[in-house]
């Protein structure tokens, strides 16, 4: 089984890994890419982490670093005051490519809480 979601997809350039964002509403957002900019971000996105991966959108994605947020999105323009990852986000928002992937439910972690499944079945190993 598996569940279509729509995420929004930055390359700064040709070579530099991709950014990406996940939509939990598709309508909220075409609505506000179309010009309603009145909308808020937290209507139609289900967090405000950006991923990435070396290997582009369909390898293993990684939620990127603070340091990584400023290098990529920002570099070293000084004149740039808000560094955020909300402005990086809207960044992507705004330049990036919506496209939709299927991902399998039953990879997908349901419950960050429990943990991501990792057992640690080796037990204590030092005397």
């Amino acid at each position: 089984m598996t569940n279509d979601t729509l995420a929004v997809i930055w390359r700064p350039h040709e070579h530099a890994d991709e950014y990406l964002v996940f939509i939990d509403d598709e309508a909220e957002y075409k609505a506000w890419k179309d010009g309603s900019k009145d909308i808020a971000l937290a209507r139609f996105l289900g967090n405000y982490n950006i991923y990435s991966s070396g290997t582009g959108h369909t390898g293993i994605l990684k939620p990127i670093s603070k340091q990584e947020l400023e290098t990529a999105f920002f570099g070293d323009d000084k004149k740039v005051k808000d560094k955020s990852n909300e402005a990086a986000i809207q960044l992507i928002l705004d330049n990036g490519k919506p496209q939709t992937a299927a991902f399998k439910l039953e990879n997908a972690v349901k419950n960050a809480t429990r943990g991501h499944g990792d057992v640690n079945t080796g037990g204590y190993q030092g005397r």
